[in-house]
C-alpha cells in the first residue's frame, strides 16, 4: 500500500453491494436465441460478414470491425443465423435429436503474449472483440495504441468499482485476481509502461486479499496495490489518477496525456483470454440485484442474451419491479424494455422496487445553495452549467467546460431543489456535439466549393490563353513582315492574362490551404498541397512564355 492523494469533492450514498456479493459466482443457462447489436463499442457498428440460414459456433467471427474505432462481433452460442439487420445479428440456438442443448466453440490459436511481437497482439485484440468492459466501451486494440501518440510511464488497474449495487469487477477479482493482473501485464507491455498500479476501495477485502496473493505471480512488472477510501466517484479516470498519483489530467484531455493508461478488471481479464487462449468476447460477469429480484448474485452471462431471461433465473418478481436501471443508480439508464439484450458493457442489472428506488421529487427552483459545486469531482460550477444549459447558451457552456463533467451524478444526488442536472448536461452536450459536427460539415462543403472555385477559375484562365495564343499564332507572320521580327504585341496580351489568372489561383490555393490548417491541424492536407503546387507550377509556365514573348527576335 502506497500514500494516496486526493480529489475534490464526492459523495457518500449507500453502497447496496452485500446482496449481489452472498451467492458464489455461477453461469446463466444457454439462451435459445441471442440477439447481438451491431453496435456494443464505441465508434462506428460492425459489419455482419455471415449470410442468414448459416450455421456458426460459439466463438465464430459474425461481425467485422469497420474502421480503426470499431470492433469485432462474436457468436455467443451455437446455432443459426436467422436474421441480420442494420442494427443486429439474431442467433437461434442448436438444439440436439432429443432436443438437448449443445453448444460448440471456436477458438483462435493460443499466442505467449511475453513473446509474441507487440503488432500480433494487437491484431489479436482487434479480431477477439475486446472492449472496455467497465461501461465506455472503448475498442481495446486502439487504447492499446496510444504510445504511439504518448509516453506512458503507468497503467493503472480501476478496480475502485465506486458505485452502488455494482460487484461485477469485485468478484472478477476474488476469483480471477491472477488473470487480472496478468492481463494488466500484457497491456503494460503493449503501452511501454514501467509500473502497474492497482485502485480498490476499502470495502473489498476479500478482493484486495485475492490480489495481494496474486502479486508475486505477477512479473515482470512490479504491481503497487493502493486500497484507498471509499468515496463516490473515486472510480473516475480522472479522480483515480489524481487520488493514485496526484497528476491532474487536462481538460478537454486523456489519461495519455499525464503518462497513464487505465483499465478496469474486467478488461484485463478478457484481454488475457482472448490472447492466451484465443477465446473471443462472447460472455461477461453481470451484477444481477435489486429487491424485486430472490436470487441477486454475480453471473457469467452470454453475451445478447434477453434480459427478460436473466432476471426471471434470477427470481424476478414482475409485481414488485417499479424500475429497472442497465448500470448503476448513479451513472445508469432506466430500461422499459426487458427483452433488451445484454451487450459488451452491461456490468450491472437492477431491478428495483418503489421503495428501493423511489420515483424523484418534483423538480423546486435553484435556491443556490452551491452544494452541487462542493461535492463536483471535477471542479466545475454546476449551477452555472444548469442555467446555461437551460438558456441554450452553447458559448458559455464552452467556456466553463461542460465536457470536463463526467456525468456522475454528485450534483443532482445533493440537489435539495430536486433538478435533473446531469440529465440538462447530457442534453447541452448532445446539442453542441451535433452542432459541431454541422459546423465540420459546413467547412468542409466551403472548402470544396472553394477548391471547385478556384479550379474552374484556372481553367478558364488556360482557355483564354490557349485562345489568345491560336490568334497571336494566325496573325504573327504578317506583323512580322511589318514590325520588322518586333514581338508580338496581341501574343504579349493574351500572355499577361494567362498570368493574371495564374497569379489569382496561387494566391487562392494558399488562401484555402491556411485556413484549413488553422481550423484542423491534424487533417489531411495532401489535396491542398497538390492543388497549391499545381497552381505555382502554371503561373511559373506563364511567367516564362511572357518573358519569352517580351525578348526580342534574333531571327
Amino acid at each position: 500500500m502506497s500514500r494516496a492523494f486526493d480529489f475534490p469533492g464526492g459523495v457518500y450514498p449507500p453502497e447496496r453491494k452485500t446482496r449481489s456479493t452472498e451467492r458464489p459466482l455461477s453461469d446463466t443457462p444457454l439462451p435459445d436465441r441471442v440477439v447481438l447489436p451491431l453496435s456494443q463499442h464505441s465508434g462506428r457498428p460492425a459489419v455482419p460478414c455471415v449470410a442468414v440460414g448459416e450455421q456458426v459456433h460459439t466463438g465464430t467471427l459474425i461481425a467485422q470491425p469497420d474502421n480503426m474505432i470499431s470492433s469485432a462481433l462474436h457468436a455467443s452460442i451455437s446455432g443459426k443465423v436467422v436474421e441480420i439487420n442494420t442494427a443486429h445479428i439474431i442467433i437461434e440456438k442448436d438444439t440436439g435429436n432429443a432436443g438437448d442443448k449443445k453448444d460448440t466453440e471456436t477458438r483462435l490459436k493460443p499466442l505467449d503474449w511475453r513473446a509474441a511481437e507487440p503488432e500480433t497482439l494487437l491484431e489479436r485484440l482487434d479480431t477477439s472483440g475486446v472492449v472496455g468492459l467497465g461501461g465506455a466501451g472503448f475498442p481495446t486494440q486502439v487504447k492499446a495504441r496510444v504510445r504511439e501518440r504518448h509516453s506512458l510511464d503507468t497503467l493503472v488497474v480501476n478496480a475502485a468499482e465506486c458505485e452502488p449495487y455494482i460487484t461485477a469487477d469485485d468478484v472478477t477479482l476474488r476469483h480471477f485476481a491472477a488473470d487480472v493482473l496478468e492481463g494488466a501485464q500484457l497491456m503494460a507491455k503493449l503501452a511501454g509502461a514501467e509500473q502497474i498500479l492497482v485502485g480498490i476501495e476499502d470495502n473489498k477485502p476479500e478482493a484486495i486479499a485475492a490480489l495481494e496473493a496474486a502479486v508475486p505471480k505477477s512479473l515482470p512488472l512490479p504491481v503497487v496495490i493502493n486500497v484507498i477510501e471509499t468515496r463516490y466517484p473515486s472510480g473516475g479516470e480522472r479522480q483515480l489518477i489524481k487520488k493514485l498519483l496526484d497528476r491532474e489530467v487536462p481538460s478537454g484531455g486523456l489519461p495519455a496525456d499525464v503518462g497513464v493508461l487505465c483499465h478496469n478488471p474486467g478488461t484485463l481479464s478478457a484481454v488475457l483470454h482472448a490472447v492466451r487462449d484465443g477465446a473471443p468476447l462472447t460472455s461477461r460477469i453481470v451484477t444481477l440485484t435489486g429487491n424485486a429480484l430472490a436470487r441477486p448474485g454475480n453471473y457469467r452471462v452470454r453475451l445478447g442474451t434477453p434480459m427478460r431471461e436473466l432476471l426471471q433465473h434470477a427470481g424476478l418478481n414482475a409485481a414488485k419491479l417499479t424500475t429497472l436501471i442497465h448500470g448503476g443508480p448513479m451513472m445508469g439508464v432506466a430500461l422499459t424494455d426487458l427483452d433488451t439484450p445484454v451487450g459488451k458493457t452491461t456490468n450491472c442489472l437492477i431491478a428495483a422496487t418503489a421503495d428501493e428506488l423511489p420515483a424523484a421529487p418534483t423538480e423546486s427552483p435553484c435556491i443556490r445553495c452551491g452544494a452541487c459545486e462542493d461535492v463536483c469531482p471535477a471542479s466545475l460550477l454546476p449551477q452555472q452549467l444548469h442555467w446555461y444549459a437551460r438558456a441554450g447558451d452553447d458559448a458559455r457552456l464552452e467556456r466553463y467546460h461542460l465536457f470536463d463533467c463526467i456525468e456522475c451524478g454528485a450534483c443532482s444526488y445533493v440537489c435539495p431543489s430536486h433538478i435533473p442536472l446531469v440529465d440538462d448536461y447530457r442534453e447541452a452536450k448532445a446539442r453542441l456535439r451535433l452542432k459541431r459536427i454541422e459546423a465540420t460539415k459546413a467547412e468542409h462543403a466551403k472548402h470544396r466549393f472553394e477548391f471547385r472555385q478556384a479550379r474552374l477559375a484556372r481553367e478558364e484562365a488556360e482557355k483564354q490563353a490557349r485562345r489568345e495564343a491560336r490568334l497571336a499564332q494566325a496573325k504573327r507572320p504578317s506583323q512580322a513582315e511589318e514590325n520588322d521580327g518586333a514581338s508580338n504585341q496581341a501574343d504579349i496580351r493574351s500572355l499577361r492574362i494567362a498570368q493574371t489568372a495564374a497569379k489569382a489561383a496561387v494566391r487562392k490555393a494558399e488562401k484555402t490551404l491556411a485556413r484549413a490548417a488553422q481550423q484542423d491541424p491534424q487533417q489531411d492536407l495532401s489535396d491542398l498541397e497538390t492543388q497549391l503546387a499545381t497552381a505555382q507550377e502554371n503561373l511559373k509556365a506563364a511567367d516564362a512564355k511572357l518573358s519569352a514573348a517580351r525578348k526580342p527576335s534574333t531571327s
